[in-house]
């Protein structure tokens, strides 16, 4: 038998065709046209600081001093500006209050002239009863014994003021001024309860035993006398005690009185100064 040979030359043949014909993964920066012409180029700061130099340390300093100290100056002329405007409110209030007081204080002084005047007149009425004249005199003197008149001062904007701490706002003579005021009234006051309360614990108790207080109510009314004007239990012991009484509270208005001209002069004094700080 012949035995075949294997033939390698066509063999080698094909493989280098094959090989011919199979191509390797193509190369993607080969391909890739860079454009310089319109790229920017970034240049790294100069990290490397220089020295200042004292002088311009003092300018930066400067700089930032003056800026908080304007600042500051801004401030507080902002808040000075705007407690000059409420202090104006409150001026305007207190002198509304204060012409209202001085009004009322006069009116008192008026009355309290006339009881004192209405108590001697009883103590010289007590010892001549029994005309009727006389005893209609008489009544109107008790009645002005029995009758009260207290100072009810309007003191609604300086206690506002007082309570939220607004006095700052005024100039200390001011202050001092309101605060002397505000504590003479309250010593008036004071001395107004002590008489009401002995008005109405011993002269009313004492009085009701002598007289008609239906007649009271007759003068007070401005009309003419209705009812009976009789005097009763009229003995040397309960006219001294009348006259006692009517004694006590006499002193009692004689101080009140002094009182009452302080508490003008006062008010006035406020007043003047209210008109003269914010030309009211």
């Amino acid at each position: 038998m012949e035995e075949i040979q294997p033939q390698s030359g066509n063999n080698d043949t094909a493989g280098h065709e094959n090989s011919g014909m199979v191509s390797g993964p193509a190369d993607p920066l080969s391909e890739v046209t860079v454009n310089t012409a319109n790229m920017e180029i970034h240049h790294h700061p100069d990290l490397i600081h220089k020295k200042k130099h004292l002088k311009e340390y003092l300018i930066e300093f400067l700089m930032l001093f003056l800026a908080v100290t304007l600042g500051f100056i801004a401030e507080n002329l902002r808040e000075h500006l705007s407690e000059k405007d409420r202090a104006g409110i409150y001026a305007k209030s207190l002198y509304e209050d204060f012409t209202t007081d001085t009004s009322e204080l006069h009116k008192l002084m008026i009355f309290t002239n006339e009881k004192i005047t209405g108590i001697d007149s009883m103590e010289a009425n007590l010892s001549h009863l029994g005309d009727r004249y006389r005893d209609s005199i008489l009544y109107r003197s008790v009645l002005f014994l029995l009758s009260t008149f207290q100072f009810d001062n309007i003191n609604g904007a300086y206690d506002q003021i007082k309570n939220t701490g607004s006095l700052r706002f005024f100039n200390q003579s001011i202050v001092n001024d309101l605060n002397s005021y505000d504590a003479t009234s309250e010593k008036l006051k004071l001395m107004e309860d002590w008489e009401n309360k002995f008005l109405f614990e011993k002269v009313a108790s004492q009085a009701v035993q002598m007289f008609n207080f239906k007649v009271f109510e007759d003068i007070g009314k401005k009309g003419p006398i209705s009812h009976e004007m009789y005097l009763k239990n009229l003995n040397s012991e309960s006219i001294d005690i009348l006259v006692n009484q009517g004694e006590i509270i006499k002193r009692l208005r004689v101080r009140q009185l002094g009182q009452q001209k302080i508490l003008i002069q006062k008010a006035n004094g406020i007043l003047a100064s209210l008109k003269n700080e914010y030309n009211l």
